[in-house]
């Protein structure tokens, strides 16, 4: 009998890459599945490549969101979505903030009960509870390994079994009939506070509006989930209206400074990469 294995797709080159050769190369060892955790702020290109592959590979990827309980102690579950139904409004995240509250570099709880859960709920509920994890993290990003991953069961291909770098999988990706059309600076969540500073000022500068649901959550649920004070976002216990200042006043008194810092390497990954993984240390 084939081991079970899952392939954790979070919707960027890398492991989109890492699904497309484990699906293709590995069959013959294992019987995998493809999950895909939407959060409803992953931006329109991240949704429309996960299609894309699922198109043009045949990842036949479950798409998963998740189902916040309100009532504390009561675990978040699942539900089973697709392309075109996946939320784009950021309704479930909402639903998770007004539980857990406002998630930043203290309450990091945002991927777990966005991805993690959700996945653990689904797999359960198919039986496979006794697996092994692919995730898609390559040879030149290490330190994102999980210091558990034996005792969780995790695998990393692009580093155990095939070593891929970056250059790799973008030289992979550029051979092929479609790519990831999004730029590295934007990842795969339109805000993610794990982002440097310079990459929220261009964002800030290139996409204000993707800012509107942060700075709404702040003005709605400052007090929401455990811990004293109020939570905000981003570095520096700022928040959404601080980043704005702070990208303001950098512009105006500095111009030149902050526009030649914002002409930094497109695949720079200082403080965000490209995807949100499970199980990775960021």
């Amino acid at each position: 009998m084939k081991e079970k294995l899952y392939l954790s797709f979070s919707g960027g080159k890398t492991s989109g890459y890492m699904t497309r050769r484990t699906l293709l190369e590995c069959s013959d060892l294992y019987e995998m599945i493809v999950l895909f955790a939407n959060t409803g702020q992953e931006n329109e290109e991240t949704l429309q490549f996960v299609h894309d592959c699922d198109t043009h590979f045949g990842f036949n990827t479950v798409w998963l969101e998740p189902v916040i309980d309100p009532i504390l102690g009561n675990g978040t579950k699942h539900k089973v979505v697709t392309f075109e139904t996946a939320n784009r409004d950021g309704s479930e995240f909402e639903e998770m903030i007004k539980k857990f509250g406002i998630p930043n570099k203290t309450y990091r709880h945002c991927t777990r009960e966005m991805k993690l859960r959700p996945w653990e709920s689904y797999t359960k509920s198919i039986g496979w509870t006794d697996c092994k994890i692919a995730i898609g993290i390559r040879a030149d990003e290490t330190r994102r390994v999980s210091d558990s991953a034996v005792l969780d069961s995790i695998i990393y291909p692009l580093i155990d079994w095939v070593p891929t770098d970056k250059q790799d999988v973008n030289d992979w990706w550029e051979d092929q009939d479609f790519n990831l059309n999004l730029p590295e600076h934007r990842g795969n969540c339109k805000w993610c506070w794990k982002k440097s500073d310079l990459k929220h000022y261009r964002l800030i500068q290139e996409t204000p509006e993707i800012f509107d649901f942060t700075r709404r959550m702040e003005e709605l649920y400052p007090l929401a989930g455990r811990g004293e004070g109020k939570r905000v976002f981003f570095r520096h216990k700022r928040s959404t209206i601080d980043l704005f200042s702070v990208e303001k006043a950098l512009r105006e008194e500095a111009a030149g400074f902050l526009q030649g810092a914002l002409n930094f390497d497109p695949d720079e990954d200082s403080g965000c990469s490209e995807s949100c993984e499970l199980y990775a240390m960021e």
